[in-house]
């Protein structure tokens, strides 16, 4: 009976007939719900079951476990920063330090209908219109160049809504996606033409036309104002200071501190919950003896009162003091808090996806489940995955060994950023997304199995750089992804040569 509906369809779509100019449409309604109708005519016959919709549904199938935490992770974080109540953060905050305190917190009297409730409500909008504006502007293209529409919107379409922040108005959402498919992918012919992310496009004409609505305290619920009035409350009932006080950052805002801020402060912030387990220990130790000698502070070193501690950071050199100014001292104390893993900082946080961001790229668990299968039904190139993030761990690595090595004291006068865990990259922001998700689009990445392997270094080198060496901009997958989209051709261009000149080199052999 749908058969017969749709060919009948079909049928008032015919050439002279009065609905032919928008034919795109009703093929598109075929094609999704049925296979295409192509009849080879003659020979070579490529017989495969697997067809350009269906390979943008195993992409959409992967992302699945990344559209669940969006909408848990998003309602979790909105039920407890939403809430006003200060005993609820403060129990969230103690059972977030387990996974079993997580769970228990998270299903105690029946919170996990209200968390997901909440995230239904910041996800499924966001991603309505998306596909609807999306698809309209698509399917205009479609109707005056007179072919098919492309199914790469299906993966297009939720790729966008789940790279967004939950806060972003929803008129922000249709003017980005209208620009973003237009400007990335439409005037460079529609789908399989463009040169770029379609998803990264529009997130990228959204982040430098609305910059304020896609950085800062954006991150929760989908009230801002809301969420400000909420914690302003809980920091004034249980009394908190700027160390302590609840706060709405992410951990990449956290990471992204000023250059003055050195890994020997960092770590002599540290020694109060690590004792001598940090990095420049000697060099805070003989700083420290010096500074309590000086000025009879009668301290103990690991065992100093928050103002002490404070104190002897910010303290002149000449005194024995670090040197640190005392208006960076907060950040220092965050950044070490971040460092070292301390409270809410756990590797197992940001692997399972607790924490703040955009919607869907929270959680690496969930990018890594997307990614074996991607890489199990042959979509996801394993290549260009592998390569950006060997790129990335690699970079930041040596970042991080440089740091250690280099200047004086053990390189403890270098900046704090460029000791951070290498490893630890991997778990902030976007990058696991990216990798997974953003750089194998197989329109805008190469084509060569080497092609891969460079395109992907490319991108991981590039976001670590940007990360600790750019002070503006904490996050840098989504402009390191668009640069590699950009040098793909060149590098399958430079590869298929290197290939040629080998091949040659064989022959003559």
């Amino acid at each position: 009976m749908l058969r017969r509906l749709l060919d009948y369809q079909l049928s008032l779509t015919e050439k002279g007939k009065i609905f032919h100019k928008i034919r795109p449409l009703i093929e598109a309604t075929d094609t999704f719900l049925y296979e295409a109708p192509i009849n080879t005519k003659r020979s070579p016959h490529i017989r495969d079951a697997v067809d350009i919709k269906r390979w943008m549904l195993l992409v959409v199938l992967a992302l699945v476990p990344c559209i669940f935490m969006a909408i848990w992770n998003t309602g979790l974080q909105n039920f407890v920063y939403t809430s006003g109540d200060y005993k609820l953060m403060d129990e969230y905050l103690a059972g977030a330090n387990t996974l079993q305190g997580y769970f228990d917190f998270a299903f105690k009297e029946n919170r996990y209908l209200s968390i997901l409730k909440e995230g239904f409500i910041a996800l499924i909008p966001v991603v309505i219109i998306a596909y609807a504006v999306g698809g309209l502007c698509e399917a205009l293209f479609a109707i005056v160049r007179g072919h098919e529409i492309g199914e790469g919107f299906l993966v297009t379409g939720i790729l966008y809504a789940l790279i967004l922040p939950p806060t972003i108005p929803y008129w922000m959402v249709a003017v980005g996606v209208a620009a973003g498919v237009i400007l990335g992918k439409e005037v460079f012919g529609g789908s399989g033409m463009n040169i770029v992310n379609p998803a990264l496009a529009c997130r990228a004409f959204l982040f430098f036309t609305f910059p304020g609505k896609m950085s800062g305290d954006v991150w929760v619920g989908t009230n801002p104002t809301q969420v400000r009035e909420s914690l302003l409350k809980m920091n004034q009932e249980a009394h908190t200071n700027a160390l302590d006080g609840y706060s709405q950052a992410t951990h990449l805002a956290r990471f992204n501190i000023n250059q003055d801020i050195k890994r020997i402060h960092v770590d002599a912030i540290a020694t109060n919950n690590l004792g001598s387990h940090v990095n420049t220990y000697p060099a805070i130790e003989k700083h420290f003896n010096h500074w309590n000698e000086t000025g009879h502070h009668q301290a103990t070193l690991t065992q100093m009162e928050p103002e002490q501690l404070k104190q002897f950071v910010t303290a002149p050199l000449a005194e024995g003091g670090l040197g640190l100014a005392p208006s960076n001292y907060e950040d220092a104390y965050h950044f070490a808090s971040l460092n070292y893993g301390l409270g809410h900082n756990g590797d197992w946080n940001f692997f399972l996806g607790d924490k703040l961001g955009c919607m869907g790229e929270t959680s690496v668990l969930a990018c890594l489940i997307g990614a074996l299968f991607l890489i199990w039904t042959g979509v996801g190139s394993w290549r260009t995955m592998a390569g950006m993030a060997l790129g990335a761990f690699l970079t930041a690595l040596l970042f991080q060994t440089g740091a250690h090595f280099f200047g004086s004291d053990g390189g403890a006068w270098n900046p704090a950023v460029l000791g951070f865990p290498a490893y630890k990259h991997l778990l902030l922001g976007g990058l696991a997304f990216g990798i997974v998700f953003m750089a194998t689009d197989p329109v805008s990445s190469p084509a060569m199995k080497l092609s891969r392997w460079i395109y992907g270094a490319l991108a991981g080198v590039v976001t670590i750089v940007i990360r600790d060496i750019n002070p503006a901009y904490p996050e840098g997958v989504m402009l390191a992804i668009l640069m590699a989209n950009v040098f793909a051709p060149l590098i399958d261009y430079y590869v298929v040569h290197y290939y040629r000149k080998r091949s040659m080199r064989r022959a003559r052999a």
